[in-house]
Order: structure tokens, then C-alpha cells, then sequence
């Protein structure tokens, strides 16, 4: 008995002098994604891409062709000029255009345009244009209303510029392709009807009554109070935001069973990221009344290592994801139906083949296609590009911090036997 209060005491000790090492590291991990966030957005960068017309700078494609801004002005002005014929009155037509030469000699630098695929074609009138602006704005106007019901909109949000004001200097920006994304009912109804899922979810699935007495009775100290309590909750909520869906309750049950087993303890860690509050490190379900959990309990469970690994791959999903709740749900969906992600080391664990694949495949593809459709329809183009690279890295680093509890802390035989069923199967103890 002594033993044990000498441990317990020297355990709350250990806490007690490591606690402002523990939220300075928690904070320093949110702050640096903040101002690496800061940098990338308020910087331009070139993406590595050149332009075939001046060899410089490009950051996509405009016009069919990759080129950059100046160039992609120089081409819009020129190319439909038929009334006056550039003429070159230097070299007959044989000037080399560069960063530093492309404005010395316009007709060499609209024919090297031509030469090099851009698309005279594809430039839209000024009637075009305005059209092409109503649609993004009112299909803005309409994510709007699905993501802010309560919200009002003033007069000014619905703008729509007239026929004879310039369009060349207005911060507008569309896809590198001819047209602008615009997402179609169908995409709006599928974002509403994933937002419902997920609510609904956490309605259906309520808190055991034992949890509400957390923290001053029930507590949360080994890594088997951490599973059956706040990881069951997460998985169970899990597992029925996807029975909502129409694309999963369509699969077979052989293929349903293979992909909530495989895949749903490294989704919990992804669901995390849409209860944590990094200011507080702490865990609560949104609009709900349920008690917030410590970030603290990771120590005690785990150790301060893990602790560490794991708050640090959660921020970075925070932030690959804007802190937009939207992009983290359907992130969920798509990582459900990534047949054979999961991180499987031992013979034991090997996961079976499905029977239907190509379904599960075009379900996946359902909520890609949606996904870079929301993201470029609010961020645009280029911030889209960033926000996935992030997500896809956020989500590997969540699936190794998945495994490595499950290698660590659960494949243990006193753990492993007192799991609830749920914690078993998706941990793959049975």
C-alpha cells in the first residue's frame, strides 16, 4: 500500500514540475503552425512551375498553356486585337523573350504565346466574364446559407459588377481552367446531408452514465481507462456518422465490417481534431454538453512522449484543415473508404480483400471530387493545392501515431482482455 502511494506521489510529482514544459511545448507546436500558416499565404510563391513564354515565374495554367501573370495579361489584351497588327522593328520576328525582353517586342511575345498552345479561344468576353462572376458569387451566397443558416447577408455580399466596370484589377480568383468550380445542388445537398450525419451521430450516441463524473470521480489515469471511456465514445460516434451515409449503407456487409475494423482507431485521432481546443488543451464534443476530457490524460496513460507526438499531429490537422469543420468530416469519409491504408505489421492483422472494391472505390471518389470542389469553391485554387498536401501528411503522421499506441500500449495481455468488444475489434485484438 505504501509502495503504491509512494508511486502515486511520485507519479503527481513528475506532473507537477513537467506541467509548464508540457504547455509550453503544446503552445510553441500551435504557434509555429500558426506562423508557418502566416508565410505561405502572405508570400507568393511560384510552385516551382516556369513559364514557357519568359521563363519566368508561373503559378499555373492560364489559357491552356503554364504562364505566368503578366504574360497571361499581355495575351488576354493582344490575342483578339485583329484591328491593329503588331509589327517586330528589330529582329524580323526572331526576338528571344525573356523576364527581362518580354516587354521590348510585343509581336514576338504574342506569336512565341501562340507558338508555345496558348488559346485565343478561350478568352471569355466581358458579358462572359460577368456571368461567370455571378455564378461563383451566388453559388457562394448558397454554401454560405448551408454552412451559416442563422447568418445574414448584406447587400454588398451580393454584388455583381456591371457590364462597363473593368474586371482586369479585381481580386477574382477561378480555377486555372476554363471554367470557375461551382458546386451543383447535388454537391450542396451532399454537404448538408453530411453535416446532418455527423450531428446526428453525436446525438444517437450518448455518454455512458459513468463519464459525466469526469474528472472528480471517474478518472482517467491507464491506458485502459482511456480506450474504454473516451476512445469507445469516439469510435462509436464514428461508426454511426458512417451508417447515415447512403454510399457506405449501400456496401456490403463484408466490406462494411473490413473498413470500420481496419480503419476506425486511426479515425478517432482525426475525429480529435474536431473537438480539440489547443488554447486549453482539451477535448469537447461541439454543441454538446458533454464534459471536456484533459490532453493531460495522454501523460498519464501514456507517457509525456506520446503525448507530445500525438497533440503535435492533432494541431497539424488543425491547421491543415483551416480549423474548417466541414473539410475534417469529409476527410473522415475518404479515409474510411481507403482500402488497405492502415498501418498492419504482424501476419495476424493482415487485411482481407473486399469483394466489392470498385464500389467502395467510386464512393471514395464521391467525396474527393466534393472535397476539392468546397476547398477550391472557398480558398480557391492555390491554397487548395496547399491544403491537401497538408491533410495527406497530417493523415499519414495520424496513422503512425495510431499504430504506435496500438504496438505500445494495447497489444499488452492485461489491456487486451479487458477491452470492451468495440475497443477490440477496431485495435484488431480479435
Amino acid at each position: 500500500m505504501l509502495t503504491m502511494n509512494y508511486k502515486n506521489a511520485y507519479r503527481q510529482y513528475n506532473l507537477k514540475t513537467n506541467k509548464n514544459n508540457i504547455t509550453d511545448e503544446s503552445f510553441s507546436i500551435h504557434k509555429h503552425q500558426q506562423q508557418e500558416h502566416k508565410k505561405i499565404y502572405i508570400r507568393k510563391k511560384s510552385d516551382g512551375l516556369i513559364c514557357r513564354i519568359c521563363e519566368g515565374p508561373a503559378h499555373g495554367y492560364n489559357f491552356d498553356t503554364i504562364s505566368c501573370e503578366s504574360c497571361k495579361a499581355f495575351f488576354r489584351r493582344n490575342a483578339l486585337r485583329s484591328n491593329r497588327k503588331l509589327v517586330c522593328r528589330a529582329n524580323d520576328g526572331q526576338c528571344i523573350i525573356t523576364v527581362t525582353t518580354r516587354k521590348q517586342c510585343k509581336a514576338c511575345r504574342l506569336a512565341k504565346c501562340f507558338e508555345k498552345g496558348m488559346r485565343a479561344d478561350w478568352i471569355l468576353t466581358d458579358e462572359e466574364r460577368i456571368k461567370k462572376r455571378w455564378k461563383v458569387e451566388e453559388n457562394r451566397r448558397r454554401l454560405r446559407q448551408i454552412l451559416c443558416p442563422n447568418s445574414f447577408e448584406s447587400d454588398e455580399s451580393s454584388y455583381i459588377p456591371l457590364k462597363n466596370e473593368p474586371l482586369e484589377n479585381q481580386d477574382i480568383k477561378f480555377s486555372p481552367v476554363l471554367f470557375p468550380i461551382v458546386l451543383s445542388s447535388e454537391d450542396l445537398n451532399k454537404i448538408k446531408q453530411i453535416q446532418q450525419a455527423y450531428i446526428d451521430s453525436v446525438r444517437l450516441t450518448s455518454l455512458p452514465p459513468s463519464i459525466p463524473s469526469y474528472p472528480h470521480i471517474v478518472r482517467i489515469d491507464t491506458p485502459l481507462d482511456m480506450l474504454n471511456f473516451p476512445v469507445n465514445i469516439q469510435a462509436s460516434r464514428l461508426i454511426t456518422y458512417f451508417k447515415l451515409l447512403p454510399e457506405f449503407s449501400s456496401l456490403n456487409d463484408n466490406d462494411k465490417l473490413i473498413l470500420i475494423k481496419y480503419n476506425t482507431f486511426t479515425l478517432v485521432f482525426i475525429r480529435l481534431a474536431l473537438n480539440y481546443n489547443p488554447l486549453n488543451d482539451s477535448y469537447h464534443e461541439h454543441d454538446t454538453n458533454d464534459c471536456a476530457f484533459s490532453g493531460r490524460d495522454f501523460i498519464q496513460c501514456f507517457s509525456l512522449h506520446q503525448y507530445a507526438q500525438s497533440t503535435r499531429s492533432i494541431v497539424r490537422l488543425l491547421d491543415a484543415s483551416q480549423n474548417d469543420r466541414l473539410i475534417t468530416q469529409i476527410l473522415l469519409i475518404i479515409i474510411l473508404f481507403s482500402k488497405g491504408s492502415s498501418i498492419c505489421t504482424y501476419i495476424d492483422e493482415a487485411e482481407p480483400i473486399v469483394q466489392d472494391i470498385i464500389s467502395i472505390y467510386y464512393a471514395q471518389n464521391i467525396f474527393i471530387d466534393l472535397l476539392w470542389k468546397y476547398c477550391e469553391m472557398k480558398y480557391g485554387y492555390r491554397k487548395t493545392i496547399h491544403i491537401w498536401l497538408k491533410l495527406v501528411t497530417s493523415s499519414i503522421e495520424t496513422h503512425l501515431q495510431a499504430y504506435n499506441i496500438r504496438l505500445n500500449y494495447v497489444k499488452n495481455e492485461f489491456i487486451a482482455d479487458q477491452l470492451v468488444p468495440l475497443m477490440k475489434s477496431v485495435t484488431l485484438i480479435v
